[in-house]
């Protein structure tokens, strides 16, 4: 008896040659670059590019590079540094994966590396995409995140692509389709900008698969057929193959199982011929899961007992999958406390790569298994397990969807701000070209250097111009992340027009950083914005999920705190201006205090949310007056 399940449940991808393979391929399956020898700058282009064909070949020439750059050409060391980290490390070995991490920490110590912030970032994403693989997916996420805001600083396009495409390619695994898109989609097109092809695909690839698990499979196998066959143009067959992978998981999605079974099934050979039976264990899962669904339940067990030997759970994806389906033979042999026991190992493995989808289907097979024991209450538990999973991830598409809609309308914007990247980057290196070949043209670079700031300026004036109306429309402060002053009035507006309906206090908390201009006065416009983004994630790492905290000045942030009496309201804004004047600057510039003074209003019989308003305002210019560094609640009555 096969459990009956949703016909997309199975497909929940494991993403085998998404997230395994295909962030393995790129730097060992690739157009051969010739053996004639080749200079150093050739080579770095060569690694940069992603087209170097194979490990052997790789190795050969970083043992060049290494014997040939010493410290003296400190911008050849530092590149040679970054260039050992992504591909020295062989990412099929979990040793090798924590060997990387510690060249990576050890390297992040140096001061000859710290004097190199390009240099820094991109150590950091290498780091990051090292703990993904060693499966700390919270870490690289959080290192992905750093890496980004980081790069934008760094006005640094490759490496603001190349970041925003990994860490949109792990969003998309665990089914964050919104966040997931938006990455992909801007480093789509920073890539195509930059003219990087080989990155260009991989990411694409990625993206296909992010609308494949949004819903969209029909697009989705659209984009992999343009894949492979410009992966076949380039004698990338390992790419293409993995392609036929994401097809096979599309047609299964569309209800066509028998082709399906037939995509993972050429894929599976294919590995299994080139790299060995151990190389093919991932996709020896996929087929076993198409079996399943054909019914062919001997036929799966044989391929995961294969795959068995060289899975293990450091491998969370395949591994968490691959219990899954074994716990499906198994109830189907009749063993339900077996099914049972590798139900509880996909558990964990799916909690702990945080894969929601996963999860839905395991908790729809664990009810059915219960109920057949006449488990009733356990089969109920699983049942609401299942319902909760699945309207988690029904707001989630929700979400998505609004978010694909504006992603495609900000396209333009998108591509405008990136190609100004392009342009700036683009200057960097012409000025850093002039002043390598010529020293004694120094004075004419700074010539030039004024030329073109002026260029930029009038450039950046009529872009300004011509973008006014775009950014009125823009919900989102682009320096801190936080909402921008529009959207957060907008959303304190709606919460003071739907308090009565809902019975709930509102308050308010208006701060701002205490003599702000002397921080850019002294240390520079830069440490300043730098001081911005702390103090919107110092404030909103402390504030609760329904909370909104908003950017709606310079260095003016607005709290909105529904369902918050005043004395909560209070302890909140105390325990903000504690923690702001106790630290968390210090990398940012070292010993850097500063202090905020806080407004707090909590409606009384306000008229409008303006009043109110109004009525923080007063008191956090009450805050000011008595000494500033404190948070003073509004004891005005509402007229």
């Amino acid at each position: 008896m096969i459990i009956k399940t949703n016909k997309n449940s199975l497909l929940f991808s494991l993403r085998l040659l998404g997230l395994y393979l295909l962030l393995l391929v790129p730097y060992s399956h690739a157009e051969t670059v010739s053996d004639d020898a080749l200079s150093n700058e050739q080579i770095f282009s060569a690694l940069d590019s992603g087209a170097i064909g194979d490990i052997a070949t790789i190795d050969q020439y970083l043992a060049q590079l290494k014997n040939s750059i010493t410290i003296d050409n400190l911008q050849d060391y530092l590149r040679l540094q970054r260039a050992i980290c992504w591909n020295s490390f062989d990412i099929e070995k979990r040793e090798k994966i924590s060997e990387a991490i510690e060249f990576a920490n050890l390297k992040l110590t140096s001061d000859i590396v710290a004097s190199s912030p390009i240099t820094v970032t991109d150590l950091k994403l290498c780091r990051a995409f090292m703990y993904q693989m060693a499966g700390d997916v919270d870490l690289a996420i959080k290192e992905y995140d750093q890496v980004i805001a980081e790069s934008y600083l760094l006005e640094s396009p490759r490496l603001i692509a190349d970041s925003r495409s990994l860490r949109g390619a792990l969003y998309s695994f665990q089914g964050n389709f919104a966040q997931a898109l938006e990455d992909l989609i801007t480093a789509q097109n920073l890539y195509e900008s930059l003219n990087l092809e080989h990155w260009a695909l991989y990411n694409l690839s990625d993206l296909a698969t992010s609308y494949r698990r949004f819903g969209d499979p029909q697009t989705a196998i659209k984009y992999y057929k343009k894949l492979i066959d410009k992966f076949m143009s380039t004698n990338d067959t390992d790419s293409a193959n993995g392609m036929k992978t994401e097809i096979g998981f599309a047609l299964e999605e569309l209800g066509e199982d028998e082709a399906a079974l037939a995509m993972h099934l050429e894929s599976y050979l294919y590995w299994k011929k080139s790299i060995g039976i151990k190389g093919s264990a991932h996709t020896a899962i996929n087929v076993a899961g198409a079996l399943i669904k054909l019914g062919r339940i001997k036929e799966a067990g044989q391929y995961l007992k294969d795959a068995e030997q060289f899975i293990d759970p450091s491998l969370g994806a395949s591994y968490s999958f691959m219990r899954l389906y074994q716990a499906q033979v198994a109830v189907e042999q009749g063993q339900f406390d077996t099914s049972l026991a590798f139900l509880d190992a996909a558990k964990q493995a799916f909690i702990h790569i945080k894969n929601a989808r996963g999860l839905e289907l395991l908790y729809q097979i664990e009810s059915d298994i219960y109920a057949n024991q006449q488990d009733w209450q356990q089969a109920f538990n699983a049942l609401k397990s299942y319902i909760a999973n699945h309207k988690q991830l029904d707001n989630t598409q929700q979400t998505t969807r609004t978010t694909e809609m504006r992603t495609r309308f900000n396209t333009e914007q998108i591509e405008r701000e990136n190609q100004q990247l392009i342009e700036l980057q683009k200057i960097k290196e012409n000025e850093l070209y002039i002043l390598k070949q010529n020293k004694y043209l120094q004075m004419l670079v700074i010539i030039l250097g004024c030329i073109i700031m002026v260029i930029l300026s009038i450039f950046t004036y009529k872009q300004s111009q011509k973008s006014k109306l775009l950014s009125i429309l823009a919900l989102t402060d682009h320096l801190t992340q936080l909402p921008n002053r529009r959207y957060t009035y907008s959303k304190g507006d709606g919460y003071f027009k739907s308090k009565d309906s809902n019975e709930q206090p509102l308050s308010l908390i208006l701060f701002d950083a205490d003599h702000f201009k002397k921080v850019n006065d002294q240390y520079g416009h830069d440490i300043g914005d730098k001081v911005l983004i702390a103090l919107a994630n110092i404030s909103n790492g402390l504030m609760r999920k329904q909370d909104l905290v908003g950017r709606v000045g310079g260095e003016e942030f607005l709290v909105i705190l529904p369902g918050t009496t005043a004395e909560q309201a209070l302890n909140i804004a105390q325990r903000l201006v504690t923690t702001i004047e106790s630290g968390g600057f210090e990398d940012i510039y070292p010993n850097f205090k500063l202090t905020i003074s806080a407004g707090v209003a909590t409606y009384i019989a306000d008229k409008d949310f303006n009043m109110l308003l109004k009525r923080a305002d007063k008191a956090l210019y009450q805050a000011k007056s008595a000494g500033r560094n404190c948070a003073i609640l509004s004891t005005e009555n509402a007229r």
